[in-house]
């Protein structure tokens, strides 16, 4: 049975970055079962909220530290010595998710990236939150090779997105018929060998006992992870000739990951 200790610094993935989460309590939800909490020092990065905006929200309410959102809603703070050796302002971890979505819902004057930044924030740990439960029912125990596993899948869902927009505007210039859909059946065949939606059909409802399947079967996080690299790659390639660009792009991808999974 691990020995947990009040300040002990546990460190949690947040999508590309590290959360500090620091217990509070060993025992804070019943024997062995610690409580744990993360600071104003962090957090403002991964909200999106400046530490000084957090910290001029902290009140006393009946003697008792708190921070209090637009809504008049207040959260207990807790100041706590890391074994880090540094001093942190802290809010339990689950409200921070109550802040997010409470604050999101009333944001006073809290500008617009702050407010995109608690959506985005909630989106994750719920999102997290899911599977922590999942896994825990399943395996009775949640790792951390675990929670790597799922951030690196979320990961790979969001990543695509701004090598998206590159490739995009490469077809756009590139080919004068704008055939995006072509260009993204050219980039699933040639990595899975399958048009997109035949792909996102076997991701979706994987099969079983096939052999063929089995053996090449690439999971969806690794998919998507390679399909974002390979269309990233046709925008910095910026060649003129677009379809010798979608080749080069594919064939680079195939080496990149080639250890993950047999390309074509």
């Amino acid at each position: 049975m691990p020995e947990f200790r009040a300040g002990q610094v546990i460190p949690l993935r947040y999508k590309s970055r590290e959360i500090k989460a620091i217990i509070i309590d060993p025992n804070g939800l019943g024997p062995d079962k610690p409580s744990i909490g993360m600071g104003f020092r962090g957090m403002d990065r991964h909200i999106g909220v400046p530490q000084t905006t957090l910290s001029q929200r902290v009140i006393r309410i009946e003697g008792v530290e708190c921070l209090q959102l637009p809504s008049g809603n207040a959260f207990r703070v807790i100041r706590i010595e890391a074994e880090d050796g540094n001093d942190y302002l802290l809010l339990e971890a689950s409200d921070w998710a109550t802040l997010a979505q409470d604050w999101a819902k009333n944001p006073g004057r809290l500008k617009k990236p702050a407010r995109d930044g608690l959506i985005d924030f909630l989106a994750w740990f719920a999102a997290e939150g899911i599977y922590a439960q999942a896994y825990t029912m399943l395996k009775r125990v949640y790792t951390r090779e675990d929670s790597q596993r799922v951030q690196n899948w979320l990961m790979s869902r969001e990543s695509g997105k701004p090598a998206r927009a590159e490739w995009s505007w490469e077809v756009q210039e590139k080919d004068s018929r704008g055939r995006y859909g072509f260009w993204t059946n050219y980039v699933y065949r040639g990595l899975f060998g399958m048009d997109a939606t035949q792909m996102k059909e076997v991701w979706e409802n994987p099969v079983r006992g096939d052999s063929r399947i089995a053996r090449n079967y690439v999971p969806e996080s690794v998919g998507l992870e390679a399909i974002s690299y390979c269309e990233k790659m046709v925008g910095l390639l910026d060649l003129d000739d677009i379809e010798q660009a979608h080749d080069e792009a594919i064939r680079l991808t195939q080496i990149k990951f080639a250890k993950h999974f047999p390309m074509a």
